[in-house]
């Protein structure tokens, strides 16, 4: 039985050895909707827990080895999980207090 491209995205991270919570983050989803797909795609696979699940999902060529194996072995996250590179929680705005800024160049003027 197939996965869908959700439960095969996850399972391909929690292959890279993603936790929920990261896959969660990564994916920008809830950590309960990412339980609840792993839990469909053991009951789908009809796996024991999330390491019976990852090696059915490779055994049964619904995500491939040596994507997963090249992905740990570089490094590199095929979603380039930017969600890990928070912005900082506090961010200073400068505003100029001068209403008509001229620009030179282009000779336009700015209200």
């Amino acid at each position: 039985m197939n996965l869908t491209p959700r439960q095969s995205q996850i399972v391909l991270l929690l292959a890279q050895g993603h936790t929920a919570d990261q896959c969660a983050e990564a994916l920008h989803r809830s950590v309960a909707t990412v339980q609840r797909h792993i839990l469909l795609a053991k009951e789908r696979l009809q796996a024991r827990n999330t390491t019976h699940l990852v090696a059915l999902s490779v055994a049964q060529k619904l995500i491939h080895l040596m994507i997963v194996c090249t992905l740990l072995i570089s490094g590199i996250n095929p979603d380039a999980l930017t969600a890990r590179h928070r912005p900082p929680a506090r961010t200073q705005t400068r505003v100029s207090t001068s209403r008509n800024v001229s620009r030179r160049d282009v000779g336009s003027v700015y209200v």
